[in-house]
């Protein structure tokens, strides 16, 4: 029977820290970046640590790129790794201001800063022309193709609605120039919202999108939707329902049509979950399910708590996963402990 085993744990960073993606080098070396300082709030800037032993003990690296103060600018980025070794941290640099003792988004640039040795250094960020106006919601890290094409996903996020529209920005020249977008996901009479979008190439050409869906006027979350791209992200079949009630959905393709499937499940028992799926077209099959992370807490899905409400109720999330042999993985996600924001990893066995 197909299965996932929870062979281990531990911490990468306890620095009120969030949002960590990871990378394996070819010299075998980890790197996992992540947000420091507000903890899922974000209010600092993207950092990174280092593991040398597949994982089990990390030390910190240092910056990707600070905060600024004046004027304050905060970042989160997502790290992916190109052909050639270098490592692109990509997401968005927000410029806030306060408003009643708040503070409140008032620019979002979309930026990638690069490593080229290993990341011990960074790069200054560049930022990406993108064709659709701000501000964003950048979830995901640049999707480096078969072909060699980056493929930066974003979505909208006007007037407090995420992900009215889904698109990959698309650069031929490694990131010089980006002339063209496509979209992945979009509602055509804007009653749902495609939040917190995965997308991964599982097969040169072949790609996967995933995304958390909220029912705008309902105020709600309605079941995760995915599509697939025959064409290198160009086109899209979709969106079809997984059938699962969750949050933060990672894929990460395992060959043929299988997949590892991260997700967060946010009503009745809270947890990280991990899945085997297979997935072609409109089918999607579950083939294991079991508990990756337990959230030890409780809520229900009822409508005396909204959507939104419910977003500020969160104390983990983000998971995501990076093959360390044919078997095995290492996942990552934050989460609160002990009064604690930091980035826990968790060793998977896959048969």
């Amino acid at each position: 029977m197909p299965s996932i085993e929870v062979v281990d744990s531990g911490h990468v960073d306890r620095s009120d820290s969030a949002f960590p993606t990871a990378v394996r080098l070819d010299n075998g070396d980890l790197v996992c970046g992540y947000s420091m300082g507000g903890g899922a709030h974000v209010s600092g800037g993207t950092h990174c640590s280092r593991s040398t032993d597949d994982g089990h003990t990390w030390s910190y690296q240092g910056a990707i790129l600070e905060a600024t103060t004046e004027p304050l600018f905060t970042n989160h980025l997502r790290l992916s790794l190109t052909g050639n070794g270098t490592i692109l941290a990509y997401g968005q640099r927000d410029h806030k201001q306060e408003s009643d003792g708040k503070l409140v988004r008032r620019e979002c640039e979309p930026v990638v800063c690069r490593s080229t040795d290993g990341g011990r250094s960074w790069s200054a960020p560049q930022l990406i022309p993108f064709q659709m106006p701000g501000p964003y919601e950048i979830s995901d890290s640049i999707v480096v193709t078969d072909d060699g094409r980056w493929l930066a996903p974003a979505g909208t996020f006007h007037n407090g609605r995420y992900g009215e529209r889904v698109v990959l920005h698309e650069s031929a020249d490694q990131g010089a120039t980006w002339t063209t977008m496509h979209t992945v996901f979009e509602d055509a009479e804007a009653k749902v919202g495609y939040l917190e979008q995965k997308v991964t190439e599982y097969q040169p050409g072949r790609l996967l999108a995933t995304a958390w869906i909220q029912d705008y006027e309902a105020d709600t979350d309605l079941k995760n939707r995915y599509s697939f791209s025959d064409d290198g992200g160009r086109t899209w079949d979709g969106p079809h329902s997984t059938g699962i009630q969750g949050q933060t959905m990672t894929p990460i393709g395992l060959g043929d049509d299988r997949f590892l499937v991260l997700y967060n499940r946010r009503f009745g028992e809270q947890s990280v979950q991990m899945c085997l799926v297979r997935a072609a077209g409109a089918t999607w099959e579950t083939e294991f399910e079991g508990t990756m992370y337990d959230g030890r807490s409780q809520l229900e899905l009822t409508a005396a708590v909204s959507s939104q409400e419910q977003i500020g109720l969160i104390r983990f999330g983000y998971p995501t996963a990076v093959r360390l042999d044919g078997e095995t993985f290492l996942a990552t996600h934050w989460c609160e402990e002990e009064g604690k924001c930091g980035i826990r990893w968790t060793r998977l066995r896959v048969s």
